[in-house]
């Protein structure tokens, strides 16, 4: 058994407090959290031969943790190096520990990526490619099935529920929609950040929030299920990234990438994975480049989000 596996289940356990139960239900919710976001300063130590790899939450964390860690045990198969996995707390700002090198590599979305590229220099080497067979994805609103709601507007006197304050599909898209639609955050009587897709679901099902922004595929299995209804979908952005930090040596980026647009999810590696059809990234990688953002740059720039206000 590899050290990835082996590290699992004391992760699994050590975040067993704050995660609640994992299945989204009418009639059990997980309570929402507030992010308190503690800024890093620490160098990676670059005689380390073990790599760190963490990522964006999505999903419930000991689920996040357990399809995450054969996915490292692919990298360490495929490139001989040694990485460990390192899921962030509450209190700890992804953006800021890959730029300063505490954590290597991540998987990361678009608008964290932005933030860390143009904060750090951090580099987007993959990017995801989607259910649909595409290296872009899209966000959609959703809304309670007893919802008296039937468009984005409104939403004008309403309360809504983001994901994370750095997460594309639970923020940056949902909050373009709602501008395209008209509707601007002081229209709500009330908004929050749930934290996660998972925890956006809940505060929607539960009755907390009128409508909230949400992964595509995580919401339309909802919706298939009679959890909730899509209020609406967005166009195309740029998928979930990995990205490395600007520290990382060449000769390891270069490795990483060939081994990631060499994974085959529904291949050869299929087997070894665990729920890897729920990520954003299930039929495995592209290469990226920074140009291919510049959309999603233009609307994080004018709606304030590098400097963390809105339009």
């Amino acid at each position: 058994m590899s050290k990835v596996r082996l590290l699992v289940l004391s992760m699994i356990l050590l975040l067993l407090p704050t995660m609640g139960c994992s299945t989204i239900t009418k009639e059990n919710v997980i309570p929402l959290t507030t992010k308190d976001q503690t800024p890093v300063v620490a160098k990676r130590d670059v005689t380390s031969s073990v790599y760190t790899f963490s990522f964006d939450r999505r999903m419930d964390p000991a689920e996040d943790v357990k399809m995450y860690a054969p996915f490292l045990e692919y990298l360490e198969r495929t490139t001989g190096y040694n990485f460990k996995l390192r899921p962030m707390a509450q209190n700890q700002n992804l953006i800021e520990e890959l730029g300063t090198g505490r954590v290597d590599i991540a998987a990361i979305g678009t608008l964290s990526y932005l933030k860390a590229h143009q904060k750090y220099g951090v580099r987007a080497v993959v990017r995801g490619i989607t259910e649909q067979g595409k290296a872009e994805y899209r966000a959609l609103i959703i809304t309670s099935t007893n919802s008296n709601l039937r468009s984005l507007s409104d939403l004008r006197g309403k309360t809504f529920t983001f994901g994370s304050d750095t997460s594309t599909q639970g923020y940056l898209i949902p909050l373009i929609m709602l501008t395209e639609a008209g509707v601007k955050l002081t229209d709500l009587t009330g908004y929050t950040f749930a934290g996660s897709h998972f925890d956006t679901a809940n505060a929607v099902i539960s009755g907390k929030y009128a409508a909230g922004g949400i992964q595509d595929t995580l919401g339309r299995e909802l919706a298939n299920k009679g959890l909730v209804r899509i209020l609406a979908e967005s166009e195309e952005f740029p998928s979930s990234t990995i990205s490395v930090s600007p520290s990382l040596p060449t000769e390891v980026v270069k490795k990483v990438q060939e081994a990631l647009l060499k994974f085959a999810p529904e291949g050869k590696d299929k087997g070894m994975l665990y729920h890897w059809d729920q990520t954003e990234m299930p039929l495995g990688f592209v290469s990226t480049d920074d140009k291919d953002f510049e959309k999603a740059r233009i609307w994080a720039v004018r709606l304030g989000l590098f400097n963390g206000g809105t339009e």
